[in-house]
């Protein structure tokens, strides 16, 4: 089996959403920036309340209760802001660029304007389906990325990788939170 496709922008950033919300550090960060903001302004506000200054203890609460409902929403938005300019600093010799991809019967061989490659079957790791992406994770934790676009039997695709060795994931439902 063997397509060519390019890398876009999107493609990328894709691959880094989806491995921020497989990271467990980013996602603990993530829930710890949540919470310390409101326990703080909760704690403001007691102490607010003791000194007998209700108005501003109030307005602490509902500060905190804002921040619960919107971080959310802004951590959503600077998160992906952050990996767009990182994509567009780090990987921009490779965005728009040809990659040629080949499946033989024990191996993967790789081509694009930098370099040629080849993979051992042993080395997949996992096969990673999102709505719009295939995500080859390798053993040695490089992450190769497909674009569902690009081919043109998805189920060909799957059979084969996953008969070299590597494990199928259905991520389907995954979306960026």
């Amino acid at each position: 089996m063997k397509f060519n496709y390019q890398l876009a922008n999107e493609d990328f950033l894709a691959y880094q959403l989806f491995a921020s919300t497989k990271s467990k550090l980013q996602t603990r960060n993530r829930k710890r920036a949540w919470l310390i903001i409101p326990i703080l302004y909760v704690i403001f506000a007691i102490l607010l309340f003791l000194t007998n200054k209700y108005t501003m203890g109030i307005g602490f609460l509902i500060f905190a209760g804002v921040w619960l409902g919107c971080y959310p929403l802004y951590s959503k938005w600077r998160y992906k802001r952050y990996f767009q300019k990182y994509i567009t600093e780090n990987y921009k010799s490779r965005i728009n660029k040809n990659v040629e991809f080949f499946i033989g019967e024990t191996s993967i061989t790789i081509k694009d304007i930098a370099s040629e490659g080849k993979i051992n079957g042993a080395e997949l790791e996992e096969l990673i389906e999102t709505q719009h992406h295939f995500f080859l994770k390798l053993t040695t934790g490089v992450t190769l990325i497909i674009p569902k676009h690009a081919i043109n039997s998805i189920d060909e695709l799957k059979k084969n990788i996953t008969q070299m060795g590597a494990e199928y994931i259905d991520e389907l439902q995954w979306e960026w939170k």
